[in-house]
């Protein structure tokens, strides 16, 4: 019996080996002290702070309880329980931006490629089968925090970027997300609104209503999608031709700008000569009425002095013909410088005396307007 347990290496106690049993047994209790502080640690973080959250400015917090949605708060802080038995996903309010560019491609030395390749260059086709290249940026905000999540492929932590799409190979293919449903639903519009027009009104006349109508036709495809997003507002950064052709887009351009300016000058002058016109027109109007007052006057008092006249006449016509005789006379005479009266009656000489080299009259002085 002691051979054998001297054989499995067991000494009963007193041996060698109780020193070690003491020393594993020491450090169970102490492991087993321990996991018990970390257990109870761990349930009151559980019950405590593990599902406390607080809701930051400009985000939403929507809650899951197994999966199953609970509720979305945007403000204030709030407590649940913790992973696995509810979740919660913080998700951006604010306004975010987002870059489309229908341009070529870079190429040595960071220059645009001057020749294009399908595939290879982005581009816009006009309504008249010119092309253009043109960047937009673009601005949304999420409205329904709860639809956004649940309707769109948002990334495992909806505050990144879109997930990248990976082949077996560990290829990228390409991205899954809000901002690729965005991104190509606001290329269809710009797509579409470029092919219903012209390059010259997109270019150059209509720029701002070209703007306006992808803006609208933007906010309507998003409307559509009911994934609870709401379009800010939509900027056209940049528009221009090809290189090759941007020198004879400058040549019209300059052409255009050229007849702006000569229509402004016409304008201009047009409203010079009308307004001189104009006050041409009302003082030849005011002088001809000045006019027709003063005429008017002067046959009133023509007029009364006519019919004092005439009732003088009816009274004593040889008088009246007398008078008048002799102030028609006088009126004559004052205007001639040399008088000679000769009376017709009598029989009598009449001498006739002239003075000669009589003289001259005085000029008056000049005053000081020279007058």
């Amino acid at each position: 019996m002691e051979q054998k347990k001297e054989d499995l290496g067991y000494q009963l106690p007193g041996g060698q080996y109780d020193s070690g049993i003491q020393s594993v047994t020491r450090t169970l209790r102490i492991a087993f002290v321990l996991l018990i502080v970390l257990i109870v640690g761990m349930l009151i973080y559980f019950f405590s702070l593990g599902g406390y959250f607080v809701v930051k400015p400009q985000e939403a917090v929507v809650v899951f309880r197994f999966g199953k949605y609970q509720a979305t708060y945007d403000k204030d802080w709030h407590w649940f329980m913790p992973y696995p038995i509810n979740s919660f996903v913080r998700i951006r309010t604010n306004p975010q931006f987002l870059k489309v560019d229908f341009r070529p491609a870079s190429g040595v030395g960071g220059q645009e490629n001057a020749q294009l390749e399908p595939g290879r260059d982005g581009y816009l086709l006009t309504g008249d089968a010119n092309i253009i290249h043109c960047n937009w940026s673009l601005s949304y905000r999420v409205i329904d925090p709860k639809k956004y999540y649940e309707t769109l492929l948002t990334p495992v932590d909806p505050l990144q970027d879109d997930d990248v799409i990976a082949a077996p190979d560990g290829k990228a293919m390409g991205r899954r997300g809000p901002q690729t449903l965005l991104t190509n639903l606001f290329q269809q519009a710009v797509i579409t609104v470029t092919a219903n027009r012209n390059v010259d009104e997109i270019l150059y006349t209509k720029q701002g209503d070209y703007r306006e109508e992808v803006e609208r036709v933007f906010s309507k495809a998003v409307a559509g999608c009911d994934v609870g997003l709401e379009v800010s507002r939509v900027t056209l950064d940049r528009i221009y031709p090809p290189l090759k052709t941007k020198a004879a887009f400058d040549e019209v351009a300059a052409a255009t700008s050229t007849q702006s300016t000569l229509i402004d000058q016409a304008r201009e002058y047009s409203v010079t000569q009308s307004g001189r016109a104009q006050s041409q027109k009302a003082e030849v109007l005011a002088a001809a009425d000045t006019y027709r007052k003063q005429i008017v006057s002067e046959v009133k008092a023509e007029t009364i002095y006519f019919q004092s006249i005439q009732r003088e006449f009816l009274k004593s016509p040889d008088t009246v013909l007398m008078a008048l005789y002799n102030q028609t006379l006088s009126d004559v005479l004052t205007e001639q410088d040399g008088k000679y009266i000769i009376g017709t009656a009598g029989k009598a000489n009449k001498q006739i005396r002239i003075k000669l080299n009589p003289e001259p009259t005085r000029p008056a002085a000049k005053n000081a307007e020279g007058k």
